[in-house]
């Protein structure tokens, strides 16, 4: 690990471009004084002929990596991989250099990049660019990832030279290997400055989006939204055993559990057994979330799997119960072979009505057994993407799998979820294919109740303003929508709380959205480590500080008023169950109070 970080000379964020016409490729110019230092190009000119593209897997075919002559800003190389390699690396492009490098020389690698399509939740590519060493010992120069959306990105990316390298003895490249995906690179430079001038002086680009700046006209119009939509008045008034108004009484209101789902994925083995880090886990869990979802324990693969995980499920699921935290029962199938039994492929491609059983028993199995215990169900999840056991089944199994999971718990609201939504300017396209998908399965009479939206977002966040807008879509299908798995998986803080505080300001002030949970919040137990709220050190990250302010904060009413003339009190606050305190003169009475829409004030006897 430390022979790795000694390949980094400089930690490196990158920044959004949005500009998507002809000329989006085209790089953003060097300063003059830079351009004075006429740095040499060690990128080779004739790179659009001079590539060699590796493909070490053999499974991941077709591939290609190819140029196009592009006459504004030279060639753009494309690189497409239609399933993905064992390994990153297993997919690259590389480049010879083509000028000296000495140890210590300062560069610059620039280029221009996007995505075309990529199999992922967030819907962004994932790409490595590097430079290092040709010969031995091999050492990196740089090594950065990148998180590519559908609009043109320029990476501008300084770095120091750890070895001298002779022409043609340095590497330069990009690795494609981890997903399916496609992407284009364009305008390739790496620009040898040597020392006359330092890594400071060179541009280095961050992230950011539309709509982040403060007093934005988009927050403020959606804060009123929030105030109009989430909340009413509350009035309540106190009188004496003689029914006459008390005044001058303290009139404490707690909401002591929201109507909205603030909730998160639960990692099953913290829970259900005692690790070192389960106390804490457990007390941030409480102190954070109202709602939770066991992360894997009542998926196919693992409900199936050995009985210890299943008990281990079942003592993380007991444990939240007795907590008194709703939970959403994730999921019912996911129809993607690898989230699955193996037994279920060899099976489908033997005998697919015992293939069909097999489903079925596993959705009975686990959906009896937390009947009337969960508030709902992911009956089908990532149908747009997961076609692998509907291949060998009816047409209509959609629909079946539907009717079964609301003929076993018919309580429970029966959700459809899918990602690669709201984190792209692909967003409206995909939320259409989903809307087909489920205008089709309720039109065949599937009893689809809410609609999940993962909200997976990258490195690249989309304006706010326009998930709002993306968001109404859905109001034509008149069903509730759940942000069910939020994450932003970025290694700059201070993006990642701004959009974490401005994704939730969105999607609170939308009138379909009935709830909003994450998907895992401490970096030990995260599939995307970078997203976590807390370090593995149980440090807190700033978008932790985000959560509290808002969710734990702003939004979960805690206040205190003073009855006045005739024992009235008068406040405003966020709809759910209240515990109310009134106190006066030694004496204290609670009761307990729903606040709704249509609550009518509230009476108490002191």
């Amino acid at each position: 690990m430390s022979k790795y970080f000694k390949i980094f000379t400089i930690v490196t964020v990158l920044c959004l471009c949005y500009c998507l016409n002809s000329h989006a490729q085209r790089l953003n110019p060097l300063s003059s004084s830079l351009e004075a230092l006429r740095p040499v190009n060690i990128f080779p000119a004739n790179a659009e002929s001079g590539y060699d593209f590796r493909d070490r897997n053999k499974a991941v075919q077709p591939s290609s990596f190819k140029a196009k002559r592009n006459t504004l800003s030279g060639p753009v190389f494309t690189a497409e991989v239609t399933s993905p390699a064992k390994g990153h690396t297993d997919v690259q492009t590389t480049w010879k250099s083509s000028g000296f490098v000495k140890r210590g020389d300062i560069l610059l690698a620039r280029f221009a990049i996007r995505s075309i399509y990529a199999k992922q939740e967030s819907g962004e590519a994932v790409v490595y660019f590097f430079v290092n060493q040709g010969v031995a010992p091999f050492e990196r120069n740089i090594i950065i990832d990148l998180s590519v959306g559908a609009e043109w990105k320029t990476v501008d990316v300084p770095f120091k030279a750890v070895h001298d390298m002779a022409a043609s003895e340095g590497i330069i490249g990009f690795t494609f290997g981890a997903l399916a995906q496609k992407v284009e690179i364009a305008g390739v430079q790496v620009l040898n400055f040597e020392s006359k001038t330092t890594l400071a002086a060179l541009p280095l680009t961050k992230f950011t989006y539309p709509g982040r700046e403060e007093g934005a006209a988009w927050r403020r119009e959606a804060l009123k939204r929030i105030e109009q939509l989430r909340t009413a008045p509350i009035n309540i008034k106190v009188i004496d055993a003689a029914g006459k108004g008390v005044t001058g009484a303290s009139v404490h209101l707690n909401l002591v559990q929201s109507d909205f789902i603030w909730g998160t994925a639960a990692n099953e083995a913290l829970l259900g057994d005692e690790l070192p880090h389960s106390a804490n886990y457990r007390k941030y869990l409480k102190e954070l979330f109202n709602t939770a979802v066991i992360e894997n324990g009542f998926k196919a693969g693992v409900w199936q799997g050995k009985p210890e995980r299943r008990q281990q499920t079942m003592r993380a699921f007991n444990w939240l119960e007795t907590q008194g935290f709703r939970q959403r029962g994730h999921n019912a199938v996911w129809p993607g072979w690898k989230f699955n039994p193996a037994l279920f492929k060899q099976i489908a491609e033997m005998d697919t009505a015992k293939f069909r059983q097999l489903i079925e028993d596993d959705v009975r199995s686990k959906m009896t057994t937390l009947k009337g215990r969960v508030i709902a169900w992911d009956v089908i999840n990532e149908p747009v993407h997961e076609k692998d056991l509907q291949k060998h089944l009816p047409p209509d199994i959609a629909v079946q799998w539907f009717k079964l999971a609301k003929s076993i718990d018919p309580e429970a609201q029966l959700f459809i979820n899918e990602y690669s939504m709201l984190n792209s300017i692909y967003s409206p396209k995909n939320i259409q294919e989903y809307l087909d998908t489920i205008a089709s399965l309720r039109k065949g009479g599937a009893p689809i109740e809410a609609i999940g939206i993962q909200g997976h977002v990258g490195r690249q966040p989309r304006a706010p303003a326009q998930v709002i807008s993306d968001l109404d879509l859905f109001v034509e299908t008149g069903l509730p929508v759940q942000i069910t798995e939020f994450d932003i998986n970025s290694p700059d803080e201070e993006l990642q709380a701004d959009y974490t505080r401005d994704f939730l300001i969105a999607c609170y002030s939308h009138p379909v959205i009935s709830g909003f949970n994450k998907w895992g919040f401490w970096e030990g137990a995260h599939w995307k480590p970078d997203a976590a709220m807390f370090r593995r050190d149980w440090s807190a990250k700033p978008n932790a500080a985000i959560w509290r302010k808002w969710v734990t904060g702003k939004w979960k009413t805690n206040a205190t008023v003073t009855t006045e003339a005739k024992g009235l009190a008068t406040t405003r606050g966020h709809f759910g169950k209240y515990e109310i305190t009134v106190t006066k003169g030694g004496k204290t009475v609670k009761a307990i109070y729903q606040l709704s829409k249509e609550s009518g004030p509230a009476t108490i006897k002191l």
